[in-house]
């Protein structure tokens, strides 16, 4: 009886930790949905990223333990591939290893190469 019991509250707890527990998603970068969320003036932030580059590695690790934090729910997360993307990376006008905060259908936050949690939650504080 205690397995059934246990192994019921497991479920519960899974099922609550689904999807709605996520603050928010990683996606790929896509020009339209992005400018969408963008000019629906709702919090964004793009992240330009390389694979080979150990900035980007750092910030995708914070950015992962971040995405589930209920204090970030409802931010767009874009991620642009720095190697396969080059038109987004030249419009955006930037280094690989930067985070861009939007809010209200305008930029507002901009950070290249910080590597600290400090330097990773400000840009999407700024988005909010």
């Amino acid at each position: 009886m205690m397995d059934r019991r246990f192994f019921l509250a497991l479920l519960g707890a899974t099922a609550l930790a689904g999807p709605d527990a996520r603050a928010f998603e990683i996606r790929a970068y896509d020009k339209g949905p992005a400018q969408a969320a963008i000019a629906a003036g709702g919090p964004v932030v793009v992240h330009v990223y390389a694979s080979w580059c150990l900035q980007c590695h750092i910030q995708e690790s914070i950015l992962d333990k971040l995405k589930t934090d209920p204090a970030y729910r409802g931010i767009a997360l874009y991620r642009v591939d720095y190697d396969g993307q080059k038109d987004a990376v030249k419009a955006l006008n930037c280094p690989r290893s930067t985070l861009i905060a939007y809010r209200g259908g305008k930029e507002v936050a901009r950070m290249s190469w910080g590597v600290s949690d400090d330097a990773v939650t400000g840009v999407l504080k700024a988005a909010l």
